[in-house]
Parts: C-alpha cells; structure tokens; sequence
C-alpha cells in the first residue's frame, strides 16, 4: 500500500517570471524546486507547478493533477491492479543534474475518466 503525501496542479503561465514575483512578494510562498533544461524552466510552490506558456497553449489551463506519494512502485502496482492504465510502462526520472534542490523525482503519468492527465511522483533526497 502507498500513501499521498503532497498533490499539485500544473498550469502554464503567460509570464513565468511575473507570477513568480507574485507569488513569493505579495503571497508569501517559497519555491519548493526547479527545474531548468534548454528553453524550459519549471517551478514548484505548495500546491502548483508551473510553466512558461506554450507557444500552442492556453495561460491558465491546468495540464495535470500531480499527487506525490511515499512509494511510486507500490502506487503504481496498486493502481495496475485496479485497472489504471499508464501512459508508460516504466516510471521516468528527471534528470538530477537539472532539480536545483538535488532530490531524485521520479513520476509516471495517467489519463483519468474525467478527461484530465493524472501524475503519481516521488521525491526523494539528494544521493551523496
């Protein structure tokens, strides 16, 4: 069995920069990660993911419902079991030289009846 731990939403933004600014002057919220690679930068507070709009995208529209779990292998066998079709066989990895905390994210996407794309991740701490 697994446990949700944390979940997000990911929206594109018009201006990344913009709503970072807002979000950590006038709300408060401090940066949970980071992710840069060439052309992309993605940023996570509480709650949101967030991503520089698409040139064939729409600012505002929620790409996926993300929840972060303690075991992604156990979430994911549970799940099969259940009848939930991956849109990979494999759980993906990002790249840990581009999270500016360090930590090793691995996640495995969804497609929910409800028509929105579902995301099961796992964080954790930097190797040494």
């Amino acid at each position: 069995m697994f446990e949700i731990i944390d979940s997000h939403v990911s929206v594109d933004v018009a201006d990344l920069e913009e709503t970072r600014k807002y979000l950590e002057e006038r709300c408060g919220l401090q940066k949970s990660r980071e992710v840069k690679r060439p052309g992309v930068t993605v940023v996570w507070y509480p709650g949101l993911e967030l991503w520089q709009v698409a040139d064939d995208a729409t600012p505002g529209v929620v790409k996926h419902v993300a929840w972060q779990v303690d075991d992604i292998d156990a979430a994911v066998q549970d799940l099969k079991e259940n009848g939930v079709t991956f849109a990979t066989e494999e759980i993906q990895q990002i790249d840990v030289d581009v999270v500016d905390t360090g930590e090793i994210v691995r996640y495995i996407f969804f497609t929910m009846p409800v028509g929105l794309q579902g995301e099961l991740y796992e964080v954790s701490p930097p190797r040494d």
